[in-house]
């Protein structure tokens, strides 16, 4: 229950914020972008921080990540 009650309060406490996470395309930094998505959809917006040569090759990264099947919601 208290569980339960603590999910509530973060999923509250997220609602219209914006986030900004280092390391997006890292093992954790994927697997907490999903989570985000998937059961915070009322956040105002998520900035991703991710390392690259060059600004392409950064949006490439991004771009590679969100193509694959677990972000793909109905």
């Amino acid at each position: 229950m208290a569980d339960r009650l603590d999910a509530e309060r973060i999923i509250e406490y997220f609602k219209g914020k914006s986030i900004l996470i280092t390391g997006a395309t890292g093992f954790l930094g994927k697997i907490l972008v999903e989570k985000i998505l998937r059961v915070q959809p009322d956040v105002k917006k998520i900035y991703l921080l991710v390392r690259a040569i060059d600004e392409a090759s950064a949006k490439q990264r991004v771009q590679s990540e969100l193509n694959l099947k677990r972000f793909e919601y109905s």
